[in-house]
This record gives structure tokens, sequence and C-alpha cells, in this order.
């Protein structure tokens, strides 16, 4: 089967199938009617002798084919768009565009407000949309163009996808500086027998500290009493008890310097520091406005500068040198 014996427009339709495993949903994508999106699989399917989605209660589910199809697929799109786009200017100062952010709580507390004030120095008429996602939700929204970059400590999102390193972050104890503990030091002992907040935004857990704990050889034994799911709030619970909350050190910083009743101390067992990354998807890497973005990001944020394709199976992707 050769490249001139199919319509090359329906790849347009099993990339947004793909994306949003609806053929209601791609249609939406695509702006067209449902009935072409079906017409468009039917044509798939006859070429590729493959039934490509299987229609399930999460969705329609790619086949192995279609999953070996979409990489080849998103990378030859992603060339047109960039053949398309070649050569647009993006104007800084006139610019309305909107950009969506995929950050947690966490990086909107600590991170957003520089990030937001210096881009309205710069290019007053843009605009922010932030949103909390699951990892997976991340994902797609960058797959499908609903999200231009994600900020945060998730893991690489797979082929076709960058990461740039911004930050290491760590963990520190935040309690009532009335806490017995904050005036004779935290032993671990002391932290394990205590009772804690756990700070779980938008029903997260806490994967990143009970990674650190396992390798520190810690068992996770904290007395869990209020777990919280926001930031707003707890802090009060924290300063009219003896709770212990254990917290990103600049989102304890942050919290500290505007709460005098509360102290940070170190974790009492060994750390390693994690990584807050920005990620965003092939198709946008050479996109004016984006690459204006990620460059003001990382130097507002970094602490050095490394960026890499985030798969073996992607070596041929330009290492960006924001």
């Amino acid at each position: 089967m050769g490249v001139h014996t199919i319509d090359l427009n329906l790849f347009l339709v099993f990339h947004a199938i793909y994306a949003t495993r609806s053929v209601t949903l791609a249609g939406e994508q695509l702006n067209i009617t449902q009935s072409a999106v079906s017409n468009s699989l039917k044509r798939l399917r006859e070429r590729f002798n493959d039934a490509l989605f299987v229609r399930t209660m999460d969705g329609m589910v790619p086949t192995p084919l279609a999953e070996r199809l979409i990489g080849p697929a998103t990378a030859g799109l992603s060339q047109f768009n960039q053949a398309i786009d070649m050569g647009r200017h993006f104007d800084v100062e006139k610019s309305k565009r909107l950009f969506r952010i995929a950050i947690n709580e966490v990086g909107h507390l600590v991170m957003m407000p520089r990030l937001f004030n210096s881009m309205r120095e710069l290019a007053p008429h843009i605009k922010i949309e932030t949103v909390a996602l699951s990892p997976a939700e991340t994902r797609n929204g960058l797959l499908n163009g609903h999200i231009e970059l994600a900020i945060g400590s998730w893991s690489g999102m797979g082929p076709a996808f960058y990461q740039q390193r911004l930050f290491y972050e760590s963990f520190v104890v935040v309690m009532s500086h009335n806490n017995p503990l904050a005036q004779t030091g935290l032993t671990l002992s002391d932290y394990l027998q205590a009772e804690h907040l756990s700070f779980r935004p938008h029903g997260s857990t806490d994967l990143e500290l009970e990674s650190m704990l396992q390798r520190a050889g810690v068992p996770d034994q904290r007395n869990i009493v209020y777990a919280a799911a926001h930031a707003q709030g707890f802090v009060e619970i924290i300063k009219d008890s003896n709770l212990l909350v254990t917290l990103p050190s600049r989102l304890a910083q942050a919290i500290a310097s505007h709460h005098s009743a509360l102290t940070v101390v170190d974790v009492p067992f060994p750390v390693q520091p994690f990584q807050i990354r920005q990620q965003w998807h092939e198709r946008v890497h050479q996109d004016p406005g984006h690459r204006w973005l990620r460059e003001l990001a990382f130097a507002l944020f970094n602490d050095f500068s490394t960026v890499t394709g985030l798969s073996s199976a992607h070596a041929e992707l330009p290492s960006d040198t924001d």
C-alpha cells in the first residue's frame, strides 16, 4: 500500500479519534459531522484491513496496529503544520493569544504569580488559563492541542513530547511555632509518631513523598488525620494544632512568609530532590509564540539548562536550546 493510494486527510481523522477516543469529539475537533468521521474511519479500516479503534465503555480504544501507526502519523502531521507555519512571526506586544497551562495547585501558588506578572509586562494583551488535570488528562490535552504547556513533576509523557528541567525541588516540614517539636528539634521518631495533615491537591496522593520515604528506607507510617485537597484553609489548622504537614520547599516558604505563626524545618530523613519540568508536544515545538512562552518560563525558573526529547525512539527530535 503506497501513500498515493490513500487520502492523506484520513490521517487527520485517525489522529483526532486517537486523541479524543470519540467519533463525536473527533468531529467537533475537526469541525466536521459525526457521519463524516464515521465514513473516514470506515475507509481507513478497509485500507488497513483492521478495526483500528474498538468501541468500549472507555471510548474508542486503539488496536495494536493503530498504536503502531500513531507515532509516524503524528510526526507527519507535525511536519506539515511546521511547513505551513514556517516564517510566522509572534508579535509579543500585540498578540492576544490565549495560553492554557496545566499546572497543579503548588505551581499555581508558587510559580504562576511570577510568570503571569512577567508575561503582562512583556505582552500586555496575552491571556492565561490554568488547568489542574491528572497526568493522563494532561497528556491528552497536550496531544490534541487543548493545552500548550504542562509544568510539574510528572514523568516523561512519551514519544513526540519534549521536556525541559526548570529546577529541583525537595520537601520540608511545616508546623506551628507553638508545636513542642519546633523547640526540641524534629527526629524521625517524632515525625512518625506525630499526627499529620496530608496536602493532596485535586485528589492526588503523596506519591513523590511516599517514594522519597521508601528510597530513604523509611516505611510511610504517618498518622494522617486530615487530607486537604486545597492549600487555602489548612494553614489555620496547622497553626492552631500540633499537626505536621510535609510540603515542597518553595510552597512551604511562600506560606510561612505570610504566617509568622508557622515554622519550617528540614525533614528528618535523607531527601532526594525531584525535578520540576515543563513539557510540550512536538507539534508546537517550532511555534514562535509557544517558544516565547517556554523561554520566558525557563528564564524565570531554571537552575540550569538541559533539554531532551523524552524517547530514544524519537532521538531525531531536535534538542531545544531555550
